[in-house]
């Protein structure tokens, strides 16, 4: 595909454009815990109080995958059961319809997010959880196979040169410069079925100090090569559901990213809707703290390259890592991109929602790994092995319908 082909969402190709569907049943739950069993989960704290539980089956496509070691996409789509409050550990049984009615086909547990995530073939499918005796059902939602529009696995050797190309810029961001740093495909390798993006010294410039100012701060760092792939000449996308499965670096003084920039890096002063920087994961590193998050945000530019920026580090992500470290394991990081709102997910699960600064144009995929002048301080020479590892990208066009419908139910018994 041309840069001038452009994905568009609104297109009516009914095949290759299935609709994002969301059932919600919301329940009014008047009586306490029965006597005999234990308040489990927040629903149960208060005795005797009214609690409203909310119950949603998302029909998504297979952005949910985590998981420590690289593994094949999926075409099956993904099912996920949300109930709030949340009661990790409650049982949530999947119940597809057949001929007879209902019939259980798969079971597992609530986790943090209150979620329970299946994978289930094409159908129509409801989900129920039970606590305390009583029972929630969702309204039921049809799944299907999922076709991406664009899809790299990063199989072979070698990145494809007719998808990525290398944004050798220096000094590319006015608020973040990278002085001591220039990108070059020696920072980063294809190997396993996955893209590795490093960060390296740069042999041109060995033993040579860089000398850098940020934030009212002076100081000195070798030069370095930074890894920023993007399709910025191939592949454009306006709209749909974009992800890719990662394992940030451990490394701190670096931040890995993924991210869309506008046909041509180019932004229409004080007007979103002709471009904007929709960052869809950054990772920064270890912390020594024990609380490192991701970022995500909505960037645009008034005049002046006066920077708006929407968004923020969102500790509510970190509900989805089971036990391990970020560096540890994959995740799929996505955006769903309609011309209304951003909506950005980790394995499915939503933690942030922007209706401000929507773009409408064609927009790129950049995959990177960088050091800013103001984290050159963090980085040591022993961390320049370090490396984000992205297993795949997908891009899948969600938005031809209604991308969501919402139906009230009632608790089942």
């Amino acid at each position: 595909m041309q840069l001038d082909s452009v994905v568009d969402g609104r297109a009516g190709q009914a095949g290759n454009r299935i609709a994002l569907l969301v059932a919600v049943v919301t329940v009014l739950l008047f009586s306490g815990v029965p006597q005999g069993h234990a308040a489990d989960g927040p629903a149960g704290r208060e005795r005797g109080a009214r609690t409203a539980v909310t119950a949603t089956l998302a029909s998504l496509p297979p952005i949910v995958a985590p998981g420590t070691t690289p593994q094949a996409p999926s075409s099956t789509g993904s099912l996920l059961a949300t109930f709030a409050p949340a009661a990790p550990g409650r049982r949530v049984v999947l119940e597809r319809r057949t001929g007879r009615g209902w019939r259980a086909v798969a079971t597992t547990t609530e986790d943090a997010w209150g979620s329970a995530a299946f994978s289930p073939g094409a159908g129509t499918y409801r989900a129920r959880a039970v606590r305390a005796g009583h029972t929630w059902t969702t309204r039921a939602v049809t799944t299907s196979a999922w076709t991406p529009e664009f899809e790299d696995t990063f199989s072979g050797s070698s990145l494809d040169a007719s998808v990525w190309n290398d944004q050798r810029r220096e000094h590319e961001s006015v608020y973040a410069p990278r002085t001591c740093a220039r990108v070059d495909a020696a920072a980063r390798r294809v190997e396993g079925g996955v893209l590795h993006l490093g960060v390296a010294a740069d042999p041109q410039r060995l033993g040579s100090p860089c000398s850098y100012t940020s934030r009212g701060t002076s100081g000195t760092s070798p030069y370095l090569l930074n890894s920023q792939v993007a399709t910025e000449h191939t592949r454009a996308f306006r709209h749909g559901i974009v992800a890719a499965r990662i394992k940030p670096q451990r490394a701190k003084g670096m931040h890995s990213g993924f991210w869309l920039l506008p046909q041509g890096t180019t932004y229409v002063d004080g007007v979103p809707a002709g471009g904007t920087e929709i960052d869809v994961m950054e990772f920064f590193g270890e912390n020594g703290r024990g609380n490192e998050t991701i970022g995500s945000h909505v960037h645009y530019y008034e005049a002046g390259w006066d920077k708006v920026s929407l968004g923020d580090l969102f500790p509510a992500a970190r509900r989805s890592l089971d036990g391990r470290s970020w560096w540890q394991e994959f995740h799929v990081f996505s955006v769903e991109w309609t011309p209304r709102e951003y909506v950005f997910r980790i394995d499915g699960r939503e933690y942030y929602r922007e209706t401000k600064a929507v773009s409408q144009v064609p927009q790129y995929l950049v995959l990177s790994n960088l050091t800013s002048d103001y984290e050159l301080d963090d980085l040591s020479p022993d961390e320049l092995g370090d490396t984000a590892q992205v297993d795949w990208v997908r891009v899948f066009d969600a938005t031809s319908r209604q991308t969501s419908r919402v139906t009230q139910g009632r608790r089942t018994s």
